[in-house]
Parts: structure tokens; sequence; C-alpha cells
């Protein structure tokens, strides 16, 4: 019963900790499972219903949701019913990254809209890096420790297998897996 007690309170604290420190407030992340950070001068929306962690699931006690729309252009918006495990991180740097309706995300996992960085040495800290859009469908399951970068779509009802890297689209109804993930079946 103590030891409920205290990390119950251990994590309460980490959750109002972290929604201080967030540049964008949103009081649905007080409700959370775990910390949420979110920052940056973009927009962030969420939808309904959403779950902010999940007790319990590795990294509970030591990570947190990182959320974070750098620019003002930067837009982050996530749909109803979705659930986001503990350590996923989003960072949308210059364009959108867009979670639809009934997504189930696993933990570990990563979003990004961009490389951050050009590839030419010349130009690599030159901050005229692509940035292009991530679109996830309606009813997508992301398994743990997925990244998914810069330009992919995945289409509604697609599954990602744990530990793959979504380098490109896919479309409704497929099973993705691999490093380069690449099309299993259609579901």
């Amino acid at each position: 019963m103590i030891r409920k007690s205290i990390i119950f309170f251990y994590i309460k604290s980490r959750i109002y900790f972290f929604y201080f420190l967030s540049s964008i407030k949103n009081r649905k992340t007080l409700g959370a499972s775990q910390p949420v950070l979110i920052l940056g001068s973009g927009n962030v929306r969420f939808g309904k219903n959403i779950s902010f962690g999940y007790n319990p699931s590795p990294f509970l006690l030591t990570g947190y949701l990182h959320i974070e729309a750098r620019n003002k252009n930067s837009f982050i918006s996530i749909g109803d019913n979705t659930f986001l495990n503990n350590n996923l991180i989003i960072i949308c740097d210059k364009s959108y990254i867009n979670i639809g309706n009934d997504v189930l995300i696993g933990y570990n996992v990563e979003i990004v809209d961009s490389d951050f960085h050009e590839i030419n040495p010349s130009k690599r800290n030159s901050g005229n890096h692509p940035c292009i859009g991530v679109n996830i469908g309606n009813n997508v399951f992301i398994g743990a420790n997925v990244k998914i970068l810069k330009g992919v779509n995945i289409g509604c009802n697609s599954v990602i297998a744990a530990g793959s890297i979504v380098t490109k689209s896919f479309d409704s109804n497929t099973l993705i897996a691999g490093n380069p993930a690449i099309q299993i079946k259609k579901i």
C-alpha cells in the first residue's frame, strides 16, 4: 500500500512539473499516466479522450511524452480516442504531423517531419533543411520502438510492427514491418 502511494505521488508530481515546464499548456495532460512536455511556438491540437502514457508499461517512472511544434507554422493534430504510450516523441519542425482517430501508439515511438539538418556538409547548419508533413490515418496500430520519418503517409487500419523504421508511405489495410519498412501483406 505504501509502495503504491509513493509511486502515485512520484508520477503525479512529475506530471505537474512537466506541465509547468511546457511552453504550450494543455490541461488534458494533467490527467496523464506519464508526464507530457509540449514545447515550441507552433500549434498542438488534441481530440477527445486521449490517453497519455500507460501504467504499467516500460519507461513509466523514468520517461515522458515529448510533443514539439518547433516553429510558428508547425502544426500537430492528434485525433479522438488515441492512445499514446510512454516515451513517445513527436517533433514537427516546419510543417505538420496529423495523427487520426482511434490510433494506438506503442512505447518509445518517434514521429518527425524533418531530418533537422542538410546532408551537404557546407549547408548542414543552415537551417534550410526540407520538412515534409506526416499523416497517420484512423485506426492505425503502431508497435513499440517504431520510427516514422518525414513525408510518410500511413493509410487507415494499417499495422506497423515493433522496431520498424518507416521511410515511405503505405496504403490502408497494410501490415508494415522492417528496416526500412516494407509491406508484409494486406489486412
